[in-house]
């Protein structure tokens, strides 16, 4: 019978502490490498966002910016309640006439005018906002994948679909109802996943009333957002699958069509819903001078203007001849871009790689994946397609919608591409690396 030996007992627990202290450290390097290529990526976006600085006073701005002057001129002084009442008197007039329910961009217009006067102060505003929107986005890339990488990479895709054009851009002017829109569709989409996530009900009710709160006050930003509820949805399914087993669970019905019963879903529904019966069953019957852009209908030249729309979040599809006016600074500019994307990208590479080449590649749940991928695509294909939807439905753009003209909605598409973009990258770096890290461990 062996006896025991303390001193060998002891150098086992000091090795297994090593041990520890080792993955310890080599994850705090792994997560100190991820940090810096958010922080690297944050940067770059918020210099491409900055450029709204460059711009003036555009599109409905200018005369927008006359508020201040106008409600003094009208009311006899600059107060919360004139402006207040300001809002409310231009959101009744588009409810009566055209049968538009957007009130939140009219009190927020009027007050952001009111106090932002100089344009500075409102192109800092503008540059935020913007600035918020891609952050929130990658939030929401990390909460459905989980995978730092992929988010990464969309905060670095959204840097090259993100492009400002010469009419109608919702980057720099029209009050920054787009921003302020996506801001608000975002925010649902993270607490209807949270809704999902739970599995106390009590707390998924809450979590969805804070979701439908925020899509309503998005729709109530901009009546587009009407037609982004499947987002809604399709975080809901991504917060049930991200339970242990949550695949598993789920009967094949239940994947698809389980959100229409769970009553952590119903304030979303009834949110949805309500503003459509409000809007397209209330006001629209009655409104009394709808014209333009608000008549809806079809044709075979909805075929040409969708498709035209469809494919302007692609990275460079705004240049056109002139563009390019080279200068000391422009080029300075370009080569720290450059450079600070060379770091960036290193400093991802690096994490991944010191993540992954310890780990043996193991057999995927394939089904698990394909539903993975399924979901957020669709999730992507959301924000690409809905804009030219909604500009196929309208006569006005008919004859007018191509690949130079687009509208405000052109913003969503752009975030979608950078979703699509950012997991078209993932799969092709990972692939890549996996079968290197293969073909090291054979040899």
């Amino acid at each position: 019978m062996k006896k025991f030996t303390p001193k060998r007992s002891s150098e086992k627990l000091l090795l297994s502490n090593e041990n520890s202290y080792q993955r310890v450290i080599t994850s705090i390097l792994r997560m100190s490498k991820v940090k810096s290529a958010y922080t690297g990526f944050g940067i770059i976006w918020a210099i491409n966002v900055s450029t709204i600085f460059r711009s003036s006073w555009a599109g409905d701005d200018w005369p927008i910016s006359q508020t201040p002057y106008w409600i003094q001129w009208r009311y006899g002084a600059l107060t919360n309640w004139n402006i207040w009442t300001e809002a409310m008197f231009w959101n009744d007039q588009w409810m009566k006439g055209a049968g538009r329910f957007y009130p939140l961009t009219w009190i927020e217009s009027r007050f952001a005018f009111s106090y932002l006067r100089e344009l500075w102060q409102y192109k800092l505003y503008q540059v935020g906002m913007l600035f918020v929107v891609g952050l929130l986005l990658v939030v929401i890339c990390y909460l459905f994948s989980r995978s730092h990488t992929f988010s990464i990479l969309t905060l670095a895709s959204l840097s090259l679909t993100v492009q400002f054009r010469r009419d109608f851009d919702p980057h720099l002017a029209f009050a920054v109802m787009l921003p302020s829109l996506l801001i608000k569709i975002f925010l649902a989409v993270i607490f209807a996943y949270l809704a999902g996530r739970t599995s106390k009900k009590s707390l998924g009710v809450f979590h969805g009333v804070i979701s439908g709160g925020f899509f309503f006050a998005g729709m109530s930003t901009y009546e587009f957002g009407f037609l982004l509820f499947p987002m809604l949805v399709i975080s809901f399914l991504f917060g049930a699958m991200s339970t242990p087993n949550g695949v598993e669970n789920l009967s094949r019905k239940e994947r698809y069509f389980g959100w229409l019963f769970s009553i952590k879903f119903l304030p979303i529904i009834i949110s949805w819903v309500g503003y459509g019966l409000f809007v397209f069953g209330y006001l629209r019957p009655r409104a009394s001078s709808i014209s333009g852009s608000y008549v809806l209908g079809l044709s075979w030249s909805s075929v040409k203007v969708f498709f035209s729309q469809v494919i302007m979040g692609l990275p460079l599809v705004s240049l056109r001849d002139g563009d390019f006016n080279f200068s000391f600074f422009t080029i300075l500019g370009g080569i720290v871009l450059l450079v600070l994307s060379h770091f960036s990208f290193k400093l991802l590479f690096k994490s991944l790689i010191r993540s992954t080449k310890k780990v043996e590649f193991q057999n995927i749940d394939v089904a698990g994946m394909r539903q993975y991928q399924l979901l957020l695509s669709l999730f992507a294909l959301t924000m690409i397609l809905s804009p030219g939807f909604m500009m196929a439905m309208q006569p006005t753009w008919w004859n007018r919608a191509d690949v130079k003209h687009t509208y405000l909605g052109v913003m969503i598409t752009e975030f979608g591409t950078a979703v699509i973009l950012g997991f078209i990258l993932d799969r092709i770096i990972k692939s890549n690396l996996k079968t290197v890290l293969l073909k090291k461990n054979r040899s």
